[in-house]
């Protein structure tokens, strides 16, 4: 049941030259674990049932805390009635 969709924006603040392949691997972490995943260059967005997407979100902290000490994060949610990412996009996609 789609009641949550979250757009997701993670951004490690050390100082290092790894800050891409640790977005990358929030990013591969939410394709492998949610079919309803799109990517843009600003943020990547989900979506799904609002407790197992509050679960993933805390997951991408974890994932991302691995190899950053600090992790600043974007996040946009919209819980209940929302729209799916297909009724929000594709009439721009014809």
């Amino acid at each position: 049941m789609i009641n949550c969709s979250i757009a997701l924006q993670i951004l490690p603040l050390d100082n290092h030259d790894g800050r891409l392949k640790i977005i990358d691997k929030v990013i591969y972490f939410l394709q492998n674990k949610h079919s309803n995943v799109i990517v843009t260059p600003f943020e990547t967005v989900i979506e799904g049932e609002f407790n197992e997407l509050m679960d993933t979100l805390k997951e991408c902290f974890v994932l991302a805390g691995e190899d950053s000490k600090n992790i600043f994060a974007n996040v946009k949610i919209n819980y209940g009635d929302v729209l799916t990412i297909n009724e929000k996009i594709d009439k721009f996609n014809q």
